[in-house]
């Protein structure tokens, strides 16, 4: 596996790092339910029809549970709850539901203590990085990877 990065310069004129070199993850391609369900197969012994009835679900389910104002925690993935953003008010009672301006996903990833003592995430660990090797596409657009 590997997570590939591209280069890019900092072309902001008024930035104080203006003309600095970064990187951003290059998104290769966009997976669905089907290649998920696909890869998922190879791995376990249940079958890819059965794997995409459960995974068709599990975004209708997860919402539910959200919206009564549960915490969802998915084991290797992480958790998941609604915030919301608000404005103030003079007081308790002068609070109420219109003072929410937003509702927002909240997503915490899933931690472990690694041997030295740090919280590793994950969904990052192992992760190997490496540049990809053309960039001979345009900003946005995805590009498979055939390695």
């Amino acid at each position: 596996m590997k997570l590939f990065f591209k280069k890019y310069v900092n072309e902001v004129k008024n930035s104080k790092m203006f003309g600095k070199w970064y990187a951003r993850v290059a998104i290769t391609e966009t997976v669905g339910i089907e290649e998920i369900a696909v890869k998922m197969q190879d791995s376990c012994t249940l079958k890819r029809a059965d794997i995409l009835a459960v995974l068709s679900e599990l975004g209708p389910t997860v919402r539910d549970l959200l919206q009564d104002s549960k915490r969802v925690k998915l084991p290797y993935l992480g958790s998941f709850k609604l915030a919301i953003s608000t404005t103030g008010a003079d007081s308790a009672e002068a609070f109420t539901a219109s003072n929410v301006k937003s509702v927002r996903v909240a997503f915490q990833p899933e931690t472990h203590i690694s041997a030295d003592k740090h919280r590793v995430k994950e969904l990052t660990s192992g992760c190997r990085l490496m540049e990809l090797p053309e960039y001979g596409y345009s900003k946005g657009e995805d590009v498979e990877n055939n390695d």
